[in-house]
């Protein structure tokens, strides 16, 4: 890549709030509901209707502001940003211009840079298109949904870094339970803007803005495309065009969808059917209290108490339920190392099988902590472990009723396991010779064999020292 140019992004976050009503009414925001099923006189656009601000929302906004170090407005107003759209029916979105909730904030990520927040302000989302052969459908279902809008500043240097802010703004907003942000329910959408400039030139480059990415992965490889292109061009002699280029996922390239010479004009003006709204310091101070330990703060902790790698933490903290509860069972467990083992190895397995993920686990700790001290202890052997908490994972069944059930004590007696041995090494000797001549491969297989006729109970260290025993003699 042609070095002698820099890049420049900034990222504009869509975030669906998690409430039951809409901004301005009080129809639900149910995902997946029948088309225009949720909808009413006023996030219709039915003449003559009035707004009614969900307070839940401001709360929310107000939550979102303050952990990404905003300053928070204490007088709000709204605003009409006018534009026709099929799938907006009043030809206006209720909005803030002027005077966003939150301003002049920032979101450090993991590298220690901070990202500036621009401003952080509400606003309803339009419906939705249904393109079919020749014609659309319109669904209002999203008509007045309440989205929070986060813009950052041009600080962003490499398509890397853009994925970075953006996980980390993902679980932020996950931590302070304000948005499910799931992507794939368009309930977190993001716009990139992407400039090209020479390394120590002050002006900005040209702005391409880039739209259609559906995952923070597709967003890094839109930008990392976008980034190749404009330096190629520029190197060339070319210019970049200001427009709206869409990521094309099956292409792995961006296409252009318009050009656009001039910033839309669109007409803001005070909402006249909402009053102005002022947010007292006793409401900043209410939401404080929903604001727990966030994502970078964890991380850092863990890494200097539990010794953990910097790969595993990400994982842990993915998911600030499933980290919480590592973190109990870690605090109940003989052994520390096996536990943490067994929870990124078989359990973090199982959990990626559940339809909704760690949501759907329901194992309490107690039992949990159980399975893994008796696979510890030596009572079960690992796939016996596996077996018991695929049953209990789920269902939080006593894994003691699963063992006695299913008969899955391991076998760790040599007197019980002698006989099984000695059939074992007279039926497969031809395995006995391999490994005597230095085949280790072997041996694993006459511990399968043991594995087999026990039907998997069998402790397969202690199956491994009589087997050598018996065959050295």
């Amino acid at each position: 890549m042609n070095n002698e140019f820099e890049t420049v992004i900034g990222l504009e976050v869509h975030v669906q709030l998690k409430t039951k009503s809409k901004i301005f009414c009080a129809c639900s925001t149910e995902f997946a509901c029948a088309p225009n099923t949720n909808i009413c006189p006023i996030c219709s656009a039915y003449p003559g209707v009035l707004p009614l601000f969900n307070k839940k929302v401001l709360e929310l906004a107000v939550r979102t502001a303050v952990v990404l170090n905003c300053s928070v407005n204490d007088r709000i107003y709204f605003e009409r940003k006018n534009y026709f759209y099929p799938d907006l029916p009043k030809a206006y979105q209720i909005s803030q211009y002027k005077k966003p909730l939150g301003e002049n904030g920032w979101l450090e990520i993991s590298s220690g840079k901070k990202i500036g927040i621009t401003r952080a302000h509400l606003e309803e989302d339009a419906g939705k298109l249904v393109h079919k052969q020749g014609y659309s459908l319109v669904d209002l279902n999203r008509t007045g949904i309440p989205l929070l809008e986060i813009v950052s500043e041009p600080d962003i240097s490499d398509p890397q870094e853009a994925f970075d802010y953006l996980t980390y703004l993902k679980l932020i907003l996950q931590y302070i339970e304000v948005s499910d942000c799931d992507m794939e329910k368009g309930f977190l959408r993001c716009d990139a803007n992407i400039s090209t400039r020479k390394k120590g030139e002050k002006q900005l480059g040209v702005k391409v803005e880039l739209k259609n990415m559906n995952s923070f992965r597709g967003v890094r490889d839109a930008l990392f495309y976008e980034e190749k292109r404009q330096r190629e061009v520029l190197s060339s002699g070319g210019k970049i065009f200001q427009e709206t280029r869409l990521w094309d996922v099956d292409k792995s390239k961006t296409i252009v969808m318009r050009t656009k010479e001039e910033a839309h004009d669109y007409r803001y003006f005070p909402e006249p059917d909402l009053l102005d709204f002022y947010v007292h310091n006793e409401l900043i101070d209410a939401q404080l209290e929903f604001i727990p330990e966030l994502p970078l703060s964890a991380r850092s902790r863990l890494l200097g108490d539990y010794g953990l790698s910097e790969k595993d933490i990400d994982v842990l903290i993915a998911n600030k339920s499933m980290l919480r509860f590592y973190e109990d069972v870690y605090n109940k467990a003989d052994d520390k190392r096996k536990l943490t083992n067994w929870f990124l190895g078989p359990f973090l397995e199982q959990i990626n099988n559940l339809p909704k993920g760690f949501s759907d686990v329901t194992i309490s700790v107690d039992n949990f902590v159980k399975i893994v001290n008796y696979f510890c202890a030596g009572k079960i052997n690992n796939v016996a472990a596996k077996k018991v908490l695929s049953e209990s994972l789920t269902t939080d069944k006593d894994p003691d009723e699963i063992i006695k059930e299913k008969n899955l004590l391991q076998i760790s007696g040599t007197n019980e396991l002698e006989c099984v041995v000695d059939r074992v090494i007279s039926e497969n000797s031809a395995a006995v010779g391999e490994y005597l001549n230095g085949a280790d491969k072997a041996m694993q297989f006459l511990i399968g064999q043991v594995m087999k006729e026990t039907k998997g109970k069998a402790n397969p260290q202690v199956s491994r020292a009589l087997i050598e025993e018996k065959i050295k003699k």
